[in-house]
């Protein structure tokens, strides 16, 4: 959908969205609250090109996120898989296992598990040639139907949450469109994303085997778990997010996305709250950030450290 000059929301705007708080524990009231002028930038106006210069996106409420349909984790069903879809063990190529510690910090109480590589199938998993890069891709609609015949087949297994499928392969969600980071099925509880765009390298991946430099696999890898990150959060039901700099912004181009920051702006993880909080497993923020702050200094996230840990301090009053 063609976009009008987006208008980024008031601070007005950006409170209702949040909700009524005065219940919440003190915590999470602290962490939606406490700070936020100095830990969560406003989202700005688009420059030509970025996502909202091009899609019209009004924004989802707290409000309006609860009135959904949408999967919460209950029972044995807490389990969140990743389906490798083609070869993924490229040089270049981010660590899985690397990703899926990163994002089970996200989703307190869920397991983040990988699955067999599966090959891609030429009789029912459509490809073409994009007429930019030469490369080719394929698309997301046959994939997501071959993930979703996967999961019939997994219908006795009482874990599974959501499927996401992984690609080294460009992909595409129809003809109109050149290319698509990712995208998800959220009533069918299953996404796809793609690796091949993430490497400053594309279109010159995967056959070159230039290994990677430091910076260019810190680059891929967050990256990387941004966009996994995203998708599965989209799957618990959050739309793309208007209000702040955020996790949840949607995004058009490389330089949008390394603009991206690897944490959720307030009303993104008052969502989350609602989604993931229970008794066996509560929702404890502090916890779930400094686990991602432990994380990010293994990894050598130094912005995204500093973020964390300059937050906890913000918290702890």
């Amino acid at each position: 959908m063609t976009s009008k000059q987006f208008t980024p929301p008031t601070a007005e705007q950006r409170t209702k969205a949040l909700g009524d708080t005065s219940k919440l524990d003190t915590d999470l009231l602290h962490a939606l609250t406490v700070g936020i002028n100095e830990s969560f930038l406003p989202i700005p106006v688009p420059n030509d090109g970025d996502w909202l210069s091009i899609y019209e996106e009004s924004g989802q409420t707290l409000k309006q996120f609860e009135k959904t349909k949408r999967t919460r984790p209950h029972s044995t069903y807490r389990t969140i898989y990743v389906q490798p879809i083609g070869e993924c063990n490229h040089p270049r190529a981010p660590s899985l296992e690397t990703i899926c510690e990163f994002s089970s910090h996200f989703f307190p109480g869920c397991l983040v598990e990988i699955l067999p590589s599966i090959d891609f199938d030429s009789k029912t998993m459509k490809q073409r040639l994009n007429p930019y890069t030469n490369q080719p891709q394929y698309l997301t609609t046959n994939l997501i139907d071959h993930l979703k015949k996967m999961q019939r087949k997994r219908s006795r297994d009482r874990r599974e949450l959501f499927c996401v499928g992984i690609t080294m392969a460009d992909i595409y969600p129809r003809s109109s469109w050149n290319f698509v980071y990712g995208i998800a099925s959220i009533e069918d509880g299953v996404g796809i994303y793609s690796f091949a765009r993430l490497d400053p390298m594309f279109p010159g991946t995967p056959d070159d085997q230039f290994p990677c430099t430091e910076e260019e696999r810190l680059l891929i890898l967050k990256r990387a778990i941004g966009v996994f990150v995203h998708e599965v959060i989209h799957l618990f039901g959050l739309e793309h997010c208007i209000y702040y700099l955020c996790l949840m912004n949607g995004t058009n181009n490389g330089e949008e996305m390394d603009g991206q920051p690897l944490y959720l702006c307030p009303v993104c993880l008052r969502k989350m709250y609602s989604s993931l909080n229970g008794k066996t497993n509560p929702f404890d923020v502090k916890k779930i950030y400094r686990g991602i702050s432990d994380l990010c200094r293994k990894l050598n996230f130094k912005d995204e450290m500093d973020w964390y840990e300059n937050r906890l301090r913000m918290l702890d009053v």
